[in-house]
């Protein structure tokens, strides 16, 4: 089984060649990120398009291919003209929070209130009547009283691009994720996965549809959206090979992990970072701020998630080596190790922390004195990330009744071995690094081999490389840092 995996990121586009379970080839393109005003980060549509279509010809004339793939980062925002197959706006990134107004006054609507308002009676249902948590509708409104719309939601971004839009026929629209427009410019397809809907903000995943409610929110017709499939179908064809997934990043990494069974986490360390518990064949409401999605939805499994991220991870060492205190990334770790400093403390908040707080702050570095060096600011960076992964993770052991066991990590940032020791060392527990760091196209090659029927899902296993154990029991500091995050809030510093 040879697969050709196309994976576009928020920095680059990246074609693999897998042939069963090893790599034969990778390219990547780089992808130029606009900034025209401070909160906007875009991308541009056709360029994406253009170099991820360059990269497949490239390996489709080196390689006989049996299958392509599909996986992307989420949420990313593209609205296209059908007539003309151009898009109208650049694409609005994750990161992009020029939509902060639009999330505001939609959160300031009676109708979101009183949703709010009937989610918090549910909430108090479902805190003292066992038998209602699984009632869908109950499971939706407690859904609907922790979270609100955030700037750099698909849905948000939808309302502010109509908002923004001149003379267009509503008829000739068509919105979707990333995948969803290089799916309709490589074969006219419109369509998604169910992974990729349910982060947009748009998706009902207790009900199964695009949300009505929504919709009539923002002012946009179902029937603009794309189909909504699952990741093992048939997406179309190009040079006559079949399109056979299409997986939303962080879910393929889930699948490449094997995280298959009800109370698994996986964490992804790459530009920000995303952990994820299986929360099994139904999903579930949380009560702290976690994002229930789709985790795995193939046609043969069905798996939900409750998600949590950090939304400045990876892009905090690129950020300190610009400052000058690293030559390369990888050195991070050498340097953390040469730290003894056990004060100083830092609130990773540079674009937001991220779950459950969800702010768009500054961040915090305290206890810094004439004796810090750049290895002590190293050290309390990685931590940071560290303690606001085990945070996490201790959400979601709270929230799920089942008992944690390990973290499934890849991501390239799970390179650094700083990083995943201080996880195992917070949490106390096994970290366990995956053989591919790369699992967003790991795990779209096996969900096509899947597809095609090259394999079956109880023939994969996880390929775990390295494993992290507790060495050193640094509660103490975790607790000394969740104070001071905790007061930063209190006081409004973020």
């Amino acid at each position: 089984m040879r697969t050709c995996v196309i994976d576009i990121g928020s920095t680059s586009v990246r074609a693999v060649v897998y042939e069963n379970m090893s790599i034969v080839d990778f390219e990547a393109e780089p992808l130029k990120r606009y900034y025209p005003e401070p909160g906007f980060v875009e991308l541009d549509p056709e360029e994406i398009f253009v170099k991820g279509k360059n990269l497949l010809d490239r390996m489709l004339e080196r390689y006989k291919v049996d299958a392509i793939s599909i996986t992307n980062q989420r949420t990313t925002s593209v609205l296209w003209d059908s007539k003309k197959s151009k898009s109208i706006f650049p694409a609005l990134t994750w990161q992009d929070i020029r939509a902060k107004p639009v999330a505001e006054s939609l959160n300031k609507l009676w109708l979101i209130k009183f949703g709010k308002a009937i989610g918090k009676i549910a909430t108090l249902l479902y805190l003292t009547i066992p038998s209602l948590r699984n009632r869908k509708r109950i499971k939706y409104l407690v859904t609907i009283s922790k979270l609100s719309f955030k700037p750099n939601h698909a849905s948000v971004h939808l309302m502010w691009m109509l908002q923004n839009l001149k003379n267009r026929n509503m008829d000739n629209l068509r919105f979707g994720t990333i995948d969803s427009w290089f799916i309709y410019r490589l074969c006219g397809e419109h369509l998604t996965d169910y992974t990729n809907a349910s982060a947009t903000g748009i998706y009902d995943i207790f009900f199964d549809k695009w949300s009505e409610n929504i919709l009539k929110i923002i002012g946009f017709p179902e029937e603009n959206l794309p189909e909504v499939k699952e990741s093992d179908s048939f997406f179309g064809e190009y040079r006559k090979i079949p399109i056979a997934s299409v997986v939303a990043d962080q879910q393929a990494s889930l699948f490449s992990l094997c995280c298959f069974e009800k109370g698994m986490v996986k964490c992804t360390n790459g530009t920000g970072t995303f952990v994820d518990i299986n929360v099994g064949e139904e999903p579930k409401a949380s009560l702290s701020g976690l994002i229930p999605m789709v985790g795995i939805r193939l046609r043969n499994l069905r798996r939900y998630i409750l998600e949590g991220y950090v939304s400045f991870s990876g892009s905090s060492i690129e950020w300190i080596k610009s400052l000058g205190l690293l030559e390369t990334p990888e050195e991070s770790y050498r340097l953390a190790e040469m730290s003894e400093d056990e004060n100083l403390l830092l609130v990773p908040s540079f674009t937001g922390l991220g779950t459950p707080y969800y702010t768009e702050s500054p961040g915090v570095l305290w206890g810094i004195s004439n004796k810090t060096s750049k290895e002590d600011i190293v050290k309390a960076l990685l931590e940071s990330i560290a303690f606001r992964i085990s945070e996490i993770v201790s959400l979601m052991d709270r929230e799920v009744s089942l008992s944690i066991r390990e973290i499934r990590m890849d991501g390239k940032m799970s390179s650094n071995d700083f990083l995943l020791q201080r996880v195992a060392d917070t949490t106390g527990l096994k970290v366990v690094r995956s053989r591919y760091l790369e699992g967003s196209s790991f795990g779209a090659h096996l969900i096509a081999g899947l597809s095609t029927g090259e394999w079956k899902l109880n023939e994969l296993k996880f390929l775990g490389e390295n494993t992290f154990e507790r060495k050193k029991d640094v509660t103490e500091k975790f607790n000394r840092w969740l104070r001071l995050l905790n007061e930063t809030i209190k006081k409004g510093w973020i």
